[in-house]
């Protein structure tokens, strides 16, 4: 009797386990399929971002690592196109990585971007290239808030506890069960991400959003968008093909002033880890829409500025766009390259690249 009893709750116990990885291994699917969590990749261990955290696994891919990495805030990760970058200079698109993650601020770079991603994965370029937007330069809350988000991912725990560890089997199982963790971690995100829209669609009829005040789309479309990429990090911005381009603050304050400090201590500091690692650092000026920089003048300027003295104290090259910006449809909103823009500013600055291609 007892041992028919056994025999039973092992038997329950192996048909769950065996439900629940039925499961786990249709979610991994049906997200291969861009059916769910279309901007996921699930089989990997999740960063604070789910696009930082594919940008990771597409540069990890890499033989060997890119001559030159770019980085910066969400305007760097639309902008630099290494297929178009690599197709004027006529060297091979793996040369180049496009390593940008939204809200990046210079205290992030500093504190996550750098010793965390770059580093801490093993990944030694020539030459880091930050794409400087006027905002990216400041001192903002933001950057506490995303430095948090990121300390607190899996991806950060699970690799400072195995750094501290010895013993190659508990490695193995603690790797295991993150890998196992990571995807129920994802099913939060698909009821975040897409059963709560999908419920508000279905009773309420709230199925768009709209970040922009002249261009909406379904929030299924928004997420699917929101995820491409090519492997060498470039984001097409598909929001480009219903906006008008021009940057619209009808109702809204500027993004930034001049009461915003510019963060000249963490920028120097950065500067000099970026060189301790045998990197080269140079900063390349984004190019940003009259419609935007008319709301953001004089601060936009000031930031500018403070940037090319610093730069000029420490030796650091400063790079500029050379071509006209003043056509809207080169913008998603005035401070966001379109795919066009993105094509148009690749070509215009792959010349100005050339000199970092050969040698330390």
């Amino acid at each position: 009797m007892r041992t028919s009893l056994s025999l039973r709750v092992l038997g329950t116990i192996l048909a769950t386990v065996a439900g629940v990885k039925l499961l786990d291994l249709a979610f991994v699917e049906l997200n291969a399929r861009k059916i769910v969590l279309p901007q996921f990749d699930v089989r990997l261990i999740p960063t604070h971002d789910p696009r930082v955290t594919k940008r990771l696994a597409s540069v990890l891919r890499y033989e060997r690592p890119p001559r030159i990495i770019f980085t910066g805030d969400s305007r760097t990760k639309c902008g630099f196109d290494p297929e178009v970058i690599g197709r004027t200079l006529g060297v091979p698109p793996e040369t180049f990585f496009n390593f940008g993650t939204g809200s990046q601020t210079v205290r992030f770079t500093r504190q996550v971007f750098l010793p965390e991603l770059l580093l801490g994965n093993g990944i030694r370029t020539g030459t880091l290239v930050f794409g400087v937007s006027p905002d990216w330069l400041l001192t903002t809350d933001k950057s506490t808030r995303l430095i948090r988000l990121y300390r607190g991912s899996l991806h950060y725990r699970m690799k400072h506890s195995e750094a501290g560890a010895e013993d190659p089997i508990g490695t193995a199982v603690s790797h295991f069960l993150a890998r196992h963790l990571a995807l129920y971690r994802y099913r939060a995100d698909l009821i975040h991400q897409e059963v709560i829209p999908d419920l508000k669609c279905w009773f309420l009829g709230d199925c768009h959003v709209a970040p922009y005040v002249d261009a909406s789309m379904t929030f299924r479309e928004a997420e699917r968008v929101a995820g491409l990429q090519t492997r060498y990090g470039w984001h097409s911005d598909r929001w480009a093909l219903l906006t008008s381009g021009e940057y619209r603050s009808e109702g809204q304050r500027p993004r930034f002033t001049e009461e915003d400090a510019v963060d000249l201590e963490n920028l120097s500091g950065m500067i000099d880890e970026v060189r301790d690692a045998g990197i080269t650092p140079v900063f390349l000026i984004m190019p940003l829409h009259p419609s935007f920089l008319r709301v953001h003048e004089p601060a936009a300027s000031r930031n500018k500025r403070l940037l090319e003295s610093l730069a000029g104290e420490i030796g650091v090259d400063v790079l500029y766009p050379r071509r006209d910006y003043s056509d809207p449809r080169l913008f998603t909103d005035g401070h966001h390259l379109s795919p066009a823009g993105a094509a148009w500013f690749s070509a215009d600055i792959s010349p100005r690249l050339r000199p970092y291609l050969s040698g330390r």
